[in-house]
C-alpha cells in the first residue's frame, strides 16, 4: 500500500535531503540519484519541458530504489495537480500559492473523500497496478500525499498564517527569486528583506506544526538554513551538480597537464 517514507521522516523532526531535477527527464536519473543517498527529488513541470509521460517514468524509477518523488506542476489548476499523483509522484510542491483559498482549493483537488474530491483509482502504480481495497487506498494516499504551498509573493508572506491553517496542506517553501523580484530585488535572494520573510515563514510553520523547506545552492547556506529551522532541504539541481563537478574535475586535470 502506498506510503511516504520522506513525509514520515519529516513528522519525526528528521531533515529530509533532496535535489531538483529540471532538465535531464530519464528514468535512469532518479536511481543515480537515489544511488547517491538522496531522500527525495523535486520534479519541475514549471520550468522545463517535462510531459506527463516523462514524470511518469521518473516517478515510476523513483518509486523502485525509494526514492520519494515530488513534483511541482506548471500551476494550481485541479487537473494539472491531479495528474502528477496519478503518474506516482508521492507529494506536490504547488506553486504561486497566495491566499488560503487556493491552499484549500489543491487540497480539495488532491485529496479523496472526505478530505477533498479528487476523482477515484485504484489501480495505480502506487499498487503496482494490482486492484487494491478501495478504502484502504483512499485512506492511505491521502496521509501519504505530501502537499507543500510555494510562496513567491509579498502576499502569500502575509497570508501565511490562513494558508498553514488549512487541514491538508503539510508544509511552505519560499521561492527566494519570484519573491526577491516580486519586492522589487531581482535576484537578491540574500537581502535582509528576503530574508526576514524566510524566517517568517519558518516561524509560521513552527506555529502551524507544519515543515518547512527551501532551496540551498551551496553547503554553507544548506548548514545556515537547517540551523533556523529548515527540515525539506533541496541542494542545487541536476545540470547545477553536473556542471559543479566537470567544471572541477576539467580544471583540475587541465592544471596537472600545464605542471
Amino acid at each position: 500500500m502506498i506510503s511516504n517514507r520522506v513525509k514520515a521522516a519529516l513528522e519525526n523532526g528528521k531533515v529530509q535531503v533532496g535535489t531538483w531535477v529540471t532538465t535531464l527527464g530519464v528514468p535512469q536519473l532518479p536511481v543515480v540519484l537515489a544511488s547517491a543517498g538522496f531522500d527525495f527529488i523535486y520534479l519541475d513541470m514549471e520550468h522545463s519541458s517535462f510531459s506527463i509521460e516523462t514524470i511518469g517514468g521518473m516517478c515510476a524509477a523513483a518509486l523502485g530504489r525509494g526514492l520519494v518523488p515530488i513534483v511541482r506542476p506548471p500551476a494550481k489548476e485541479p487537473h494539472l495537480l491531479t495528474r502528477p499523483l496519478e503518474a506516482g509522484a508521492l507529494g506536490l510542491l504547488i506553486p504561486h500559492v497566495d491566499t488560503a483559498d487556493e491552499a484549500r482549493a489543491a487540497v480539495t483537488a488532491t485529496k479523496f473523500p472526505p478530505l477533498g474530491e479528487r476523482g477515484f483509482n485504484v489501480q495505480t502504480v502506487h499498487t503496482g497496478f494490482i486492484m487494491a481495497d478501495p478504502q484502504e487506498f483512499a485512506r492511505a494516499s491521502n496521509m501519504a500525499t505530501l502537499l507543500i504551498v510555494q510562496i513567491e509573493s509579498d502576499q502569500g508572506i502575509r497570508n501565511l498564517d490562513e494558508i498553514l491553517a488549512v487541514d491538508g496542506i503539510d508544509g511552505a517553501v519560499v521561492g527566494r527569486g519570484d519573491l526577491s523580484a516580486d519586492l522589487g530585488l531581482f535576484g537578491q535572494t540574500k537581502h535582509p528583506e528576503v530574508v526576514r520573510r524566510v524566517e517568517a515563514m519558518i516561524q509560521a510553520c513552527r506555529q502551524h506544526k507544519k515543515f518547512a523547506g527551501l532551496l540551498v545552492p551551496d553547503l554553507s547556506s544548506a548548514k545556515e538554513w537547517i540551523d533556523k529551522g529548515i527540515r525539506l532541504v533541496p541542494f542545487s539541481n541536476d545540470v547545477t551538480l553536473l556542471m559543479s563537478a566537470a567544471a572541477k574535475a576539467i580544471t583540475e586535470i587541465r592544471t596537472y597537464e600545464r605542471a
